[in-house]
């Protein structure tokens, strides 16, 4: 399952955006009005989620190509996803961010979760060029 959001300008240059992303805490911010509970790991290295109907979703750092992407991995085993974070220089004060949802369901769940995950990380994008 794949969700790719469209591009989003956010109003930070590419390094501002990256430092921005990669800090665990400025996602609280970038979550749906009904979310939950927010907890980052105690590593610092991700978080997990609870919005709406779905479980509580988590997201663990997995990798990062400083200044251009971010990537996030599933922390429990169980479940096969990642969420790629890509982000385009525009100028010294803009910069396109778009988030890429790769998912390994089985039929069911995939069924299940498609419209809320869709609608959660379409949701993270919009609430990123709103800053």
């Amino acid at each position: 399952m794949k969700v790719n959001t469209n591009k989003v300008r956010f109003s930070k240059n590419q390094q501002e955006a990256y430092d921005f992303l990669v800090n665990m805490q400025n996602y609280e911010q970038l979550m749906p009005a009904d979310t939950k509970s927010f907890e980052i790991h105690e590593s610092g290295k991700g978080f997990t989620v609870g919005v709406g109907a779905l479980p509580k979703v988590g997201m663990r750092l997995k990798e990062t190509n400083e200044p251009s992407q971010i990537v996030f991995e599933s922390p429990a085993p169980a479940f096969d996803y990642t969420l790629t974070i890509n982000i385009e220089a525009v100028d010294e004060n803009a910069s396109d961010v778009q988030l890429d949802f790769d998912g390994k369901f089985n039929m069911m769940i995939e069924m299940m979760a498609k419209g809320p995950l869709t609608s959660f990380i379409n949701t993270i994008a919009e609430n990123l060029g709103k800053i």
